[in-house]
């Protein structure tokens, strides 16, 4: 008799994706477990075995989406390449993942809000700017090194360069009529890397 499958990453993505339409068309503050029961077609017990609660779905959301995101962006610090064609390969990728997840932008920031209270939530999203900062700081430090880059505080720049992502988005949320999200990351990063690169 053949062993059974494992299907468990299976069944929690079936709950995590139909999790995701639910809070984005409901937001997470009306939306119920048994919604998120009904939109992935599994028994709320399945539903419970694997996620007793909305935070912890919130945080397996987060825990997926940061995976993703990383996974991109490891491979960049990989490349034989400058600092700084490094550090904007790692820019221009970080926005792309994020103009990808448009659409999801009313959900996060029903995250970012709920993660000032719930220390559950907060845990998740500080783990994903600590991983953030801790991508960017070797590419600052090799910059640093091989005489690309000023020599600047690199923990401080490499929180300056994740604020450029958080504060635009942010202005996004509630300037979309007048900001281009494209143009003003694109502006940022400039007036960063401006004020990074030794001129010749």
């Amino acid at each position: 008799m053949s062993p059974r499958p494992d299907v468990s990453e299976e069944r929690k993505d079936q709950i995590l994706a139909a999790a995701t339409k639910v809070f984005t068309e409901r937001g997470f503050f009306d939306a119920r477990m048994d919604d998120i029961v009904a939109e992935s077609g599994l028994s709320k017990g399945a539903l419970y075995w694997y996620f007793d609660s909305k935070d912890a779905i919130i945080v397996g959301i987060l825990d997926r989406i940061f995976d993703w995101e990383s996974s991109h962006l490891d491979e960049i610090l990989e490349r034989e390449v400058s600092a700084q064609k490094k550090l904007e390969l790692f820019i221009e990728t970080s926005f792309q993942d994020i103009n990808k997840m448009e659409p999801l932008m009313p959900i996060f920031f029903d995250f970012w809000s709920l993660s000032v209270r719930n220390k559950t939530i907060n845990k998740a999203i500080k783990r994903y700017y600590q991983s953030f900062i801790e991508l960017v700081e070797p590419i600052i430090d090799l910059g640093i090194e091989q005489g690309e880059f000023l020599p600047v505080n690199i923990k401080e720049t490499a929180v300056a360069i994740g604020a450029l992502f958080e504060g635009t988005i942010l202005f996004y949320a509630y300037f979309t009529d007048i900001l281009n999200l494209e143009t003003q990351f694109r502006t940022g990063l400039d007036l960063i890397m401006d004020g990074l690169i030794v001129k010749s």
